[in-house]
């Protein structure tokens, strides 16, 4: 007995630890009891309301999210400004699995709360519970997730981009998923490096871009999400790795190479005839040869000769002019 006047610290260390563990574990058990909906926030404060409201209308946001690497992250944002506002947020796993529940105390305005559940067993609902509180009011958001319905998709699987016939042609898999959806569930977008907003598409595993730019190098990124006809997370997922395409600036199409192999040579010899055109012609049409008149001459006597004399010039004709004498007039006049 007259020890534990000795240790009074470490006795009173320990039953205030051994209490809150039992208030903590109680609390947990409370809350799984509750009978909260689906889909619906259960609000209680200290003027003893307790409502049963849509997430929607909810001031303050939080939301619950399962990540593909089995990290379960919780979030929260509460919009106040008051210094002595204090928050506290409790997690809890209530299908009978062993995972241990979270419970955080004085948490700031803004912030998350994960936990790794890669070494358990999924469990098949999750409550959040957030308790602010000032002064002597307060007020407790109890909300109630599926887990099936908190997973965030991973990225479309084997993205293929090329480039054949002057169109861009980009296939994918469907992403993986815990849950066996239709591939008709899931939506699309893809972006393609350029300025233009993304293109958004559901139930499709192609696309086709016509009359691409041969000099432009295409990025392609895409990410996915479910559709509204199906029951799931409402998160986009993360966006694909890029998936560069580049088209090289020397591989011509074959059509183009057989043109200008053509069409070269026909230019050019079009050009050259109308350069040369009064070339071409005398060569095309010769004129008919005229020789000198030595030459004709020459070729007329047919004296070899002679080829290097002149031609004597023609002899002048000689004209004759007879002049008659008139007799003298003797005889009288009349």
């Amino acid at each position: 007995m007259k020890l534990f006047p000795a240790y009074p610290t470490l006795w009173t260390s320990l039953l205030v630890l051994w209490v809150s563990q039992g208030v903590a574990e109680d609390n947990s058990l409370n809350v799984c009891e509750e009978d909260i909906e689906l889909g619906l926030v259960r609000v209680q404060d200290s003027t003893e309301m307790d409502d049963h409201v849509e997430r929607t209308d909810v001031e303050e946001k939080f939301i619950c999210l399962l990540y593909p690497t089995n990290i379960l992250n919780c979030s929260w944002s509460f919009d106040t400004s008051e210094k002595d506002f204090q928050l506290s947020v409790h997690m809890s796993f209530c299908d009978g699995n062993a995972v241990p529940s979270r419970n955080i105390s004085s948490v700031e305005r803004v912030g998350s709360l994960s936990l790794d559940l890669s070494e358990h067993e999924m469990p098949q609902f999750v409550i959040l519970h957030l308790n602010m509180s000032q002064h002597n009011e307060w007020k407790t958001y109890t909300d109630k997730y599926d887990m099936a319905l908190l997973e965030v998709l991973s990225p479309p699987q084997n993205i293929s981009a090329s480039i054949k016939n002057g169109a861009l042609n980009i296939t994918w898999d469907v992403p993986h998923s815990r849950s066996d959806y239709s591939p008709r569930c899931f939506t699309y977008e893809l972006d393609m490096g350029d300025q233009e907003k993304p293109k958004t598409f559901t139930a499709k595993r192609f696309y086709i871009e016509p009359s691409v730019d041969p000099s432009r190098t295409y990025k392609v990124r895409m990410r996915t999400v479910l559709a509204n006809t199906c029951h799931g997370s409402p998160e986009w997922s993360d966006w694909s790795q890029t998936v560069t395409v580049e088209q090289s600036a020397y591989k011509l199409n074959p059509v183009v190479i057989i043109s200008i192999s053509l069409g070269l040579p026909m230019i050019l010899l079009a050009v050259l005839l109308l350069v040369r055109y009064q070339r071409v012609t005398k060569i095309l049409f010769p004129p008919i040869p005229r020789p000198p008149a030595k030459y004709k001459y020459f070729l007329e006597k047919n004296d070899a000769f002679n080829f290097f004399h002149p031609a004597p010039p023609a002899k002048p004709e000689e004209e004759i002019t007879e002049v008659e004498e008139a007799e003298p007039n003797t005889g009288k006049s009349f």
